[in-house]
């Protein structure tokens, strides 16, 4: 299919990830902490992203990253489809997707 990835994790140097990331993946894959990161230093572009998906929500969230992913989503183009996938929907997995 010619796709594009990347996979965005912390443990991984930074200039491979800068590199990695100015090829404009079509598709990434990361951990709140290291995607939030890369967004920060301004590596990982939001404006074109079209689709952001999360993941084993309940269980992200219910570790601490609630900051983190709020962090990111304000980071997050207006128009952006956010799609969450959880093996439960407890209600605070609910109330983000307001």
């Amino acid at each position: 299919m010619k796709i594009s990835t990347h996979t965005s994790i912390g443990g991984t140097k930074i200039a491979a990830e800068r590199q990695a990331l100015r090829n404009h993946p079509q598709i990434i894959v990361g951990t709140p902490g290291r995607v939030l990161d890369m967004m920060n230093k301004e590596y990982l572009e939001t404006e074109h992203l079209t689709i952001f998906c999360l993941d084993e929500a309940d269980e992200i969230l219910g570790r601490g990253f609630q900051e983190d992913i709020d962090e990111i989503f304000k980071k997050l183009p207006g128009d952006i489809q956010i799609l969450l996938f959880s093996a439960t929907m407890p209600p605070f997995i609910l109330e983000l997707t307001k």
